[in-house]
């Protein structure tokens, strides 16, 4: 148990210390003052992201002695079976994922967080397809295989399968501060992409659905701006 706290306290460090202040600062700022717009250089910083957190996972991890990495990981695919489940608890997700941020923007918080305003500054179709890229297929990626895969399974070695559950979503949601907007909807996500790893013992399985909610996201809220701009 001793390793497995070292191990968390690792990859809370680099969640919660590195990444934003190296990654998320100090690389945006240059990209920025280099001339690249909001979106380009906040997808560029995404992969700086996913490559910081995915290396800093495996190192953290790879000499755990159950299993191989893989396995322990869940970087598996899923049965086909499983579709119907996935895109079922895709389309609940997007539904309380509305519902959610309507609420949060009914307690008060802003209508769009920083992701939307830099697609709305940069409303051009490469910058479209870079985000597109970014949202629907990096992220839910690396997203997954970090804090449903690598966090889980160290969380599961130190705390009860209900608290494991809670802290991974947890700590999912404050890595996307300062979006106050979506807290209360990425909460809730982090328990049904978790339930989706759970059910098929795949992280890309949890990758599809966090990937799905991310589209059904970005078909519904491109045509708003698209009629903002207008």
């Amino acid at each position: 148990m001793k390793k497995a706290w070292i191990q968390l306290l690792i990859l809370l460090a680099v969640t919660f210390v590195f990444v934003p202040l190296v990654i998320e600062n100090l690389l945006y700022r240059t990209l920025i003052g280099w001339g690249l717009t909001d979106i380009i250089a906040g997808n560029i910083t995404g992969v700086m992201i996913a490559a910081a957190l995915l290396t800093a996972g495996y190192l953290t991890t790879r000499s755990d002695s159950k299993g191989s990495w893989k396995e322990r990981v869940g970087l598996r695919s899923f049965d086909r079976s499983h579709f119907p489940f996935l895109i079922k608890l895709s389309l609940l997700s997007f539904v309380i994922g509305v519902a959610c941020f309507l609420l949060s923007v009914w307690l008060g918080a802003d209508l769009q967080n920083e992701k939307a305003k830099a697609v709305e500054e940069s409303f051009a179709f490469f910058p479209l397809l870079v985000a597109f890229v970014g949202a629907v297929i990096i992220s839910p990626i690396y997203e997954e295989i970090f804090y449903r895969g690598i966090m889980l399974s160290v969380l599961n070695r130190i705390a009860s399968e209900r608290v494991a559950l809670f802290l991974q979503a947890l700590f999912f949601t404050l890595a996307h501060l300062p979006n106050w907007n979506i807290l209360l909807l990425t909460i809730i996500n982090g328990y049904l992409f978790a339930h989706a790893y759970r059910k098929t013992g795949s992280v890309f399985a949890a990758a599809f659905v966090h990937g799905m909610v991310n589209l059904l996201i970005y078909i519904v809220s491109v045509p708003l701006i698209a009629l903002s701009q207008s």
